[in-house]
């Protein structure tokens, strides 16, 4: 790391090379320069919003007095409604101007995190460009101080080396030269370390960060943004996307900053409001939910993407979710007649008989009975010459009233084309996560209620969990989500979450030896620990593992973890550390130590990862996705639990 970067060290254990001086007190003073001017704008905006405020309060209490004697006549409604108005207009202009001061606050402790010199072709004038989080405009000078990472000028950083440069903007493309890039580690106002980089952003940049302890949300990416990363976030809006790659590339991170991207570029034909982010769980939605508001855009709405499979589900039936459906095929073989039924009912045939045969629906009513009667004649007429016995068991079901996962979505989706369930035609963008766990028929359940959104998916099909609930031929997904604009796929390449050990055990797994598909950061080995007691085992484990570190639990299935929780307890022994155990979709991630299975776990990351292991090596190497899954939830340590008969209580070795 040392050969390729030229560093100024003040305080940062992995550079180790002296500094210049003179550099470094221009930096110093640029650095104090800049915080002035902050401050200054800062406390101008913390008194135009208590104004605002004290505004905002007295025309509140002006219309409650003007209007407490209650609307008698028509003169006292265009009052009322003119003080309402006048109250959510100062409310619109106190929120913007909050917002305005928190983005101030940050600034003034980290002002930006890079630096680019860049010289436009023709001319001799060098502009130094530094970036952050948000923009700051000089307002006495009319100078943007820093450049807003999402600013057209600030994709060099991402994108170019020393050297030919240039950057799209709505004048067309501007070409010049890169004569500097430097990046900073500024906290509370202070400086870190700052330092000279001659190419795009690498890996070893995004060593120190990743080598931190994880949180309970997911991280703003800015700083370290890679250049395929870069290219799926700045992407038009008019283009849908697919970005595909590996556990820890990033996909996540990439679709909600591309949603800031879009939001900033797209102010007068998009807002938060139009925006949708479907997620499976509220675990995995709360972990996301913090990026956004951190880059400045609120208000986006996060859609579970079963709710919308249970509008109009009428509550007389006893319903059957996703986790439930996965549970079972996980514990099923697939000849199972509920499993021929899953897959019959999930294929692109009978989506397609559905489509081609809706229009034999004469009923003057939609309601869901109605429907529902309906989808068993159409279930009934398909199979009555190939496998009847389905048609047969979907009815026993419903006549006791109980409705499988699996027809709530076929009938969900009969009631979209029938128009019983309108299309949310006001939806202008939609983040798809964890694609590749929706099947063909969830699929086009979104692709049909969203009909004028653009989309971005996010997928990797070696986390699929089982192949009948899941998506794995990545050219199906393009068809059904392409448009006149066609869809662009990019393919993130790299693993950055976990250490290089980590990486190498989770994609041996899968049968991948490539060590160019994660970044050479190094760690602690995984270790499979053979133990006849996984309980003990693991509570001698908890209180050698640092209290400030994040640590799952991760069980192949729900009754696992539930039975973790009869045999561990609500407490790590003899300490007063809390464990959660997250077993419904509606739950938060709270503690820092949780036990959990698999199914709720995607998409998360932990500093430690303890695979609690209750099932046969046939079952392991029957479901590697499920292995690999739990494999790449970890950071920096993994332990692998095994339980064999033969071995001396406690044994342990390394992988």
């Amino acid at each position: 790391m040392i050969r390729r970067y030229r560093a100024y060290v003040l305080s940062i254990n992995i550079f180790e090379v002296s500094m210049e001086k003179e550099i470094l007190d221009r930096e110093f003073q640029h650095l104090e320069e800049v915080k002035e001017h902050i401050e200054i704008q800062l406390e101008e905006e913390r008194a135009k919003l208590n104004d605002q405020q004290d505004d905002l309060v007295k025309k509140r209490r002006e219309m409650w007095e003007e209007c407490a004697h209650g609307v008698n006549d028509f003169d006292d409604i265009v009052d009322m409604n003119a003080y309402d108005e006048a109250v959510r207009e100062g409310y619109g202009h106190f929120v913007r101007k909050e917002q305005t001061v928190r983005q101030l606050e940050y600034l003034k402790d980290v002002p930006y995190f890079g630096r680019i010199d860049f010289v436009e072709d023709g001319e001799r004038f060098t502009e130094e460009i530094y970036i952050g989080r948000y923009g700051f405009r000089n307002k006495k000078t009319r100078e943007y101080e820093i450049y807003d990472w999402r600013t057209p000028i600030a994709s060099m950083f991402y994108d170019s080396g020393i050297g030919e440069a240039s950057y799209r903007c709505p004048a067309g493309m501007i070409k010049g030269a890169l004569t500097c890039k430097r990046q900073y580690k500024i906290e509370n106002g202070e400086l870190k370390y700052c330092y000279d980089t001659n190419v795009a952003v690498q890996d070893e940049v995004l060593e120190e960060v990743l080598a931190g302890n994880t949180d309970k949300v997911l991280r703003v990416i800015i700083d370290t943004i890679t250049q395929e990363q870069n290219l799926a976030i700045r992407q038009p809006h008019e283009l849908n996307m697919l970005v595909t790659g590996p556990a820890g590339s990033g996909k996540t991170s990439v679709g909600m900053h591309r949603l800031a991207y879009l939001l900033y570029h797209n102010r007068e034909n998009l807002s938060a409001e139009k925006i949708v982010v479907l997620s499976r769980n509220q675990i995995f939605s709360s972990y996301v939910s913090e990026i956004l508001p951190e880059l400045g855009e609120e208000n986006v709405n996060d859609v579970m993407f079963d709710s919308l499979v249970n509008r109009g589900i009428s509550n007389d039936f006893k319903k059957r979710d996703y986790y439930e459906q996965v549970e079972y095929l996980l514990k099923h073989k697939d000849g199972s007649l509920r499993s021929k039924a899953i897959e019959l009912k999930y294929s692109q045939e009978f989506i397609n008989y559905i489509k081609e045969n809706k229009n034999l629906f004469r009923e003057k009513h939609t309601d869901f009975e109605t429907v529902l009667g309906f989808y068993l004649y159409l279930l009934k007429e398909y199979t009555k010459n190939t496998v009847p016995e389905i048609a047969h068991y979907t009815r026993n079901q419903i006549n006791r009233n109980k409705i499988q996962y699996e027809d709530m979505l076929v009938v969900s989706y009969l009631r979209i084309l029938l128009g019983a369930i309108k299309p949310m035609s006001e939806i202008s963008h939609v983040v798809v996560d964890e694609a590749q766990d929706y099947n063909l028929l969830q699929l086009q359940i979104i692709r049909t209620l969203y009909p004028k959104a653009h989309f971005t998916i996010l997928a990797d099909e070696n986390q699929a969990i089982h192949p009948l609930t899941s998506t794995t031929d990545m050219k199906k997904m393009a068809e059904i989500f392409s448009t006149q604009y066609g869809i662009k796929e990019v393919i993130l390449s790299k693993s950055y979450r976990s250490t290089a050990p980590i990486n190498e055990f989770a994609f041996d797994i899968i049968g991948i030896h490539n060590p160019e598909l994660y970044v050479e950061r190094d760690g602690k080995k995984p270790e499979v620990r053979v133990c006849k007691n996984q309980k003990k085992e693991i509570q001698r484990l908890l209180k050698e593992i640092p209290e400030d570190k994040s640590v799952a639990i991760l069980t192949a299935d729900l009754d696992s973890a539930r039975y973790v929780q009869q045999k561990m307890g609500f407490t790590v022994p003899d300490t007063d550390r809390p464990i959660q155990y997250l077993l419904k979709s509606n739950q938060y991630l709270e503690e820092k130590i949780v036990v959990m299975p698999i199914m709720l776990a995607k998409g998360l990351e932990f500093d430690v990862v303890i695979v609690w292991d209750d099932r046969s090596e046939n079952y392991w190497e029957e479901n590697k996705n499920l292995k690999y899954l739990m494999c790449t939830r970890a950071l920096h340590e993994l332990y692998f639990m095994s339980q064999e008969e033969n071995k001396r209580d406690g044994s342990s070795k390394i992988y």
